[in-house]
């Protein structure tokens, strides 16, 4: 076994879901704050946790009702698990390349700030037998940019060193932040904003899945 664990991101970087936050957070927000939300205005909050967007977009319209935005979430989720499978999608390369870095001997984890609420749907998509653990964002003190989901995932396998590839600057930061050596990877086929993610100065950056596979086939 490979003293490596190779550690993903999910929304951004495995699974392209942006059509699921296009499509299902505007309704919402419109029906019942009544202001109209652009795909720009999604982009700053690309990354976070969903129920942020909802925060967002009520303060925007001077709201602090907390039983509304937990009801617009609420309606999300379950947009968003019905939904998940028919408008997301594996990136070029994932289906195909992650079976050979289980070949080379690699651990394989996946890091994310998406709760078990929200988790039914893609565990369901065959990529996912290739993924030896999953940390899911509610099972962590701390989200990203804190490192506590890389430490969880890396002290359950007692992994020597990591990489942590992800489209945000709080992947890149989290796995600065991680009391392990790990390096960070910024995922660009992935990235909503490339250079915002090369600003936070990640180890290494890829454009493709593939190349990133065939660089992390050099690792020991």
């Amino acid at each position: 076994m490979k003293q490596t664990q190779i550690m993903f991101d999910l929304d951004g970087t495995l699974l392209d879901t942006a059509d699921l936050y296009l499509e299902g957070v505007p309704p919402i927000v419109s029906t019942h704050l009544g202001i109209e939300v652009s795909p720009e205005a999604l982009w700053p909050l690309w990354g976070q946790h969903a129920r942020r967007f909802f925060q967002h977009f009520a303060a925007e319209a001077g709201c602090s009702d907390r039983g509304l935005i937990d009801q617009m979430y609420a309606e999300f989720e379950r947009f968003y698990n019905q939904a998940h499978n028919v408008l997301s999608k594996p990136y070029p390369g994932v289906v195909s390349q992650l079976p050979s870095l289980r070949s080379a001997g690699f651990r394989t984890a996946v890091v994310t700030t998406r709760p078990t609420s929200r988790s039914g749907p893609v565990l369901e998509l065959p990529f996912c037998q290739w993924i030896d653990d999953f940390v899911w964002g509610d099972t962590v003190a701390r989200s990203k940019p804190a490192p506590d989901g890389l430490i969880r995932a890396m002290a359950d396998r007692d992994a020597v060193k990591g990489v942590y590839v992800g489209d945000n600057p709080h992947d890149v930061a989290a796995a600065k932040a991680c009391p392990r050596p790990v390096l960070s990877v910024a995922a660009l086929w992935g990235a909503i904003a490339p250079e915002r993610l090369m600003v936070s100065a990640p180890d290494h950056a890829f454009a493709t899945f593939s190349e990133f596979v065939e660089w992390a086939l050099t690792l020991d």
